[in-house]
């Protein structure tokens, strides 16, 4: 609680506005979002289980999806990525199982998660959060067992960290799973209220902690957390929190969802029905 007063009191004097610019509808309950290396933002909304994408001025370019057990059909997903730049991963847990799309969303292949070729230690059923990382491995979120499982590219699970018997490193309700240039991972816990960081064998780092968190982005390996004070820039390397964002909007937090950092001056914040975008 000291480090957090301290830590207010230095924002004070660092901080800076955010303004709002720009406010999209047209989701049902967007509940996750992401970028391409082409500048276009996908949003995935798992009511309506649908992807819609955007170009770079947040104008609806496609949307693919219903209710479904089909390729290219979800039921209930939760997580969409696109850091690998060159496809689209979503989290499709109610059908145990990951979906790869290529940018225009044209539908790839599925990766089923509870197959009976896995062995038994890497076996589950709903992914919550899937990443690409070093361009073909598959990081998947377990939801059954609070861990991530590690598909080398992205066939067959060889290992998986982050479980009960991970000490300091373990999870306890893992939702959110982002990586910075050097592929160390971060890793949102809610019932731990803070971000995990590991590197991509799965060693565990440090705790990130904040008051409140709601969600979190990364950009040029800065961590940018979204709480009840606005958001809060962690710089990686010198691992200390160097300034805050104050939006200037009347958030409810129990609506927003995910957060994406467009580029240094754009700031996409994703509630339930409708994105806002900020310009700082």
């Amino acid at each position: 609680m000291i480090l957090l007063l301290l830590l207010n009191i230095l924002f004070f004097s660092s901080d800076s506005l955010l303004v709002k610019e720009k406010q999209v509808a047209g989701f049902s309950n967007a509940v996750s979002m992401t970028m391409d290396a082409l500048g276009s933002v996908y949003v995935l909304d798992n009511e309506s289980n649908e992807i819609i994408k955007f170009n770079s001025s947040l104008e609806e370019v496609k949307r693919i999806g219903r209710k479904g057990w089909n390729n290219s059909e979800f039921d209930n997903p939760t997580y969409i990525d696109g850091s690998s730049g060159l496809d689209i991963i979503v989290s499709d847990g109610n059908n145990y199982r990951i979906q790869r799309f290529d940018l225009k969303l044209g539908y790839i292949s599925s990766l089923y998660t509870n197959s009976e070729t896995f062995l038994p230690e890497y076996k589950f059923n709903r992914p919550v959060a899937t990443i690409i990382v070093n361009s073909n491995d598959i990081y998947v979120i377990d939801s059954d067992n609070n861990r991530v499982v590690t598909f080398p590219r992205g066939f067959v699970p060889t290992t998986a960290f982050g479980d009960f018997r991970a000490g300091k490193g373990s999870l306890q309700e893992p939702l959110k799973i982002l990586k910075d240039s050097e592929n160390f991972l971060y890793i949102l816990d809610k019932k731990r209220n803070a971000i995990m960081k590991y590197d991509n064998f799965g060693n565990f780092m440090k705790t990130i902690k904040a008051e409140d968190i709601k969600t979190f982005s990364l950009y040029n390996d800065n961590l940018y957390i979204l709480n009840s004070y606005g958001i809060w820039l962690y710089n990686t390397e010198k691992n200390a929190f160097i300034e805050r964002k104050i939006i200037n909007e009347d958030l409810n937090l129990d609506n927003v969802t995910d957060l994406l950092i467009y580029n240094e001056k754009n700031y996409l914040v994703l509630l339930k029905k409708f994105i806002i975008l900020f310009i700082s």
